[in-house]
């Protein structure tokens, strides 16, 4: 009888033995029967032609070619490190793949066992300023900037996609997935001034995270988006040039800056904030003597993820900028003295 039991608990050991599955690398292949699915990645962006209505130019403008040769690397690049995130419902271990996408379409071949999922497809974490969260669950899935009070323009476009996913076993199934961007571009054209010895041009007030799941821009830090500036072949313009989150929706959280003018004040150590502006861009000049003219250009559009906005503006010779844009305002301090200001790098 003895003898029985023991042989009885072997084999139900080796039986279990050879039913367990091991996780290397979230790969379930071991596990249970995988799936090979058609599926194919697709970037929804069109750069060049967001730049060529922005400007209103023909393609052979100058401005034109140089912001594209800007953007266009960053924003649809040749290649880009693919995340793949598959999440049962049921509440299982998640599947990831990473892999490399070529262009704007790239066909891939998946397996995956049979399952109800919520998939998430991100690229962005090749950004050195970018961290990728992966969790077990695709609603904390998350990307996030650095938390600094100043911070380098994004250098490689973020963009993601979702869907619902059922996979089915023994039946050929196609899926595609659009990318969409979750970031917006933004340039700061103006002509070189001779009294100014140099410009800083930074974007404030923008989300610092994303979570793809629910399409949900986060405000974690106050931080500044340091532009890179862009000179403007056979003219005397340079584009200030940087890839940020987007902005909030309205002004209703801006309203703590205070009601004031919409259009110029200028001043020494004072600045009036417009009421509805949504995000704002900051320009520092300086000037002959050492002194420093801030200008704070207050935009009521808000930027959204995939946007792509220029701005042309003109830098007086007492340092100060002004636009004739309708939907930007400004406030300028002549003489400004950094101090009690979340950003010290500026």
């Amino acid at each position: 009888m003895t003898f029985h039991i023991r042989a009885l608990i072997t084999a139900l050991l080796l039986l279990l033995t050879a039913q367990s599955c091991t996780f290397i690398d979230d790969d379930r292949s071991d596990c249970e029967d995988t799936y090979s699915l058609n599926y194919e990645l697709k970037v929804v962006s069109n750069i060049n032609l967001q730049l060529s209505e922005q400007l209103q130019v023909s393609t052979g403008s100058m401005t034109l070619k140089a912001l594209n040769n800007y953007f266009s690397p960053i924003m649809q690049p040749a290649t880009s490190e693919v995340r793949l995130g598959f999440f049962p419902t049921d509440g299982d271990a998640p599947i990831y793949y990473s892999l490399h996408t070529e262009g704007r379409r790239t066909a891939l071949g998946i397996s995956i066992p049979a399952d109800n999922y919520r998939h998430i497809a991100v690229i962005g974490q090749a950004d050195p300023s970018i961290f990728l969260t992966d969790t077990t669950m695709a609603a904390t899935v998350r990307l996030t900037q650095f938390l600094n009070d100043t911070i380098d323009s994004h250098n490689h476009a973020i963009l993601a996609g979702t869907l619902d996913m059922d996979v089915l076993g023994n039946v050929n199934q196609s899926w595609e997935v659009n990318l969409y961007p979750a970031d917006a571009s933004v340039s700061v054209v103006l002509k070189k001034n001779p009294m100014v010895r140099r410009t800083r041009v930074f974007l404030a007030d923008l989300a610092t995270s994303f979570t793809p799941n629910d399409s949900t821009w986060h405000w974690d830090h106050n931080s500044l988006v340091r532009t890179d500036a862009i000179d403007v072949p056979g003219t005397d313009s340079v584009a200030y040039c940087g890839i940020a989150f987007p902005s909030r929706a309205d002004s209703q959280v801006t309203a703590k800056w205070g009601r004031g003018i919409t259009a110029k004040n200028v001043g020494k150590g004072t600045e009036s904030p417009s009421n509805d502006a949504v995000w704002r861009i900051i320009v520092l000049n300086d000037m002959p003597g050492g002194s420093v003219t801030r200008t704070v250009l207050y935009v009521r559009k808000p930027l959204r993820a995939g946007d792509v906005r220029v701005i042309r503006v003109h830098v007086n010779d007492d340092g100060g900028v002004d636009t004739g844009n309708s939907n930007v305002g400004a406030s300028v301090t002549l003489d400004w003295k950094k101090g009690g200001e979340y950003n010290p790098e500026i």
